[in-house]
């Protein structure tokens, strides 16, 4: 299913936070636990069998850490736990604690997206394919967006891309996060919580540090934006 957007009104500068899914070992290729062989020096039965049981718990736990945090940033092994979006008139931050609470929050925002610049950071890479083929997963209506680097058909304004003129290649020295150009360009940043602690946060049922952490960034994106001219003030009154 698809939708379409109109004549561009006003900006919606959104975020979201993602965690792995439940079931996401089942779509991954398990490590191989054939090949592993003690050192010529083990001798004894038992100290052979223990050698190769610590090596294979070490490669589980090893293909556990990279389904906790690689999988969180693949659009088909992980899901959306936080969504949030400003507009001059409105803000939300949602926690999505189920899948059927993901998939109502993901209707709602391409609702309050219809005839408005997107505006994000990264998002173009990370945000919009993310919500798009969650949306095909969960069978919500999405925009049929151009997402080439060059394009702007649906009125995507990635500040990334600005700030990295479309990531251009060259010597690069100072880090290219959001919280990176937010200090850079002189604007606060006092949230403590990054992306990569999300899987862990909600693991652990911490939901309003998760929403915490997606509210500071929209804020910082929307002052970053600001700072660029992106959103001028009358957008943001």
């Amino acid at each position: 299913m698809a939708i379409t957007f109109a004549t561009d009104v006003s900006p919606i500068v959104f975020d979201l936070e993602t965690a792995p899914l439940a079931d996401v070992a089942q779509y991954l290729d398990p490590p191989d636990l054939t090949d592993i062989q003690a050192p010529s020096n083990y001798v004894k039965p038992e100290a052979i069998a223990a050698y190769v049981e610590r090596e294979r718990a070490k490669r589980l736990t090893e293909f556990a850490e990279r389904c906790a945090s690689s999988a969180a940033l693949d659009p088909n092994c992980a899901r959306i736990v936080a969504l949030g979006w400003w507009t001059q008139t409105e803000a939300e931050y949602r926690p999505l604690r189920t899948e059927a609470e993901e998939a109502q929050a993901i209707a709602v925002f391409w609702k309050r997206a219809q005839h408005r610049t997107l505006v994000g950071f990264r998002i173009r890479e990370f945000d919009l394919p993310m919500l798009i083929q969650r949306s095909r997963y969960l069978d919500v209506a999405h925009p049929a967006l151009d997402l080439g680097r060059y394009t702007r058909g649906a009125s995507i304004d990635d500040l990334y891309d600005l700030l990295t003129f479309h990531d251009a290649r060259g010597e690069r020295v100072m880090r290219r996060g959001l919280t990176a150009f937010a200090r850079r360009f002189g604007l606060p940043v006092t949230d403590t919580i990054r992306g990569e602690d999300i899987p862990a946060l909600v693991a652990a049922g911490d939901w309003e540090a998760v929403v915490s952490h997606v509210q500071a960034d929209v804020a910082l994106t929307v002052a970053l934006a600001r700072r660029l001219r992106v959103i001028h003030d009358e957008d943001a009154r």
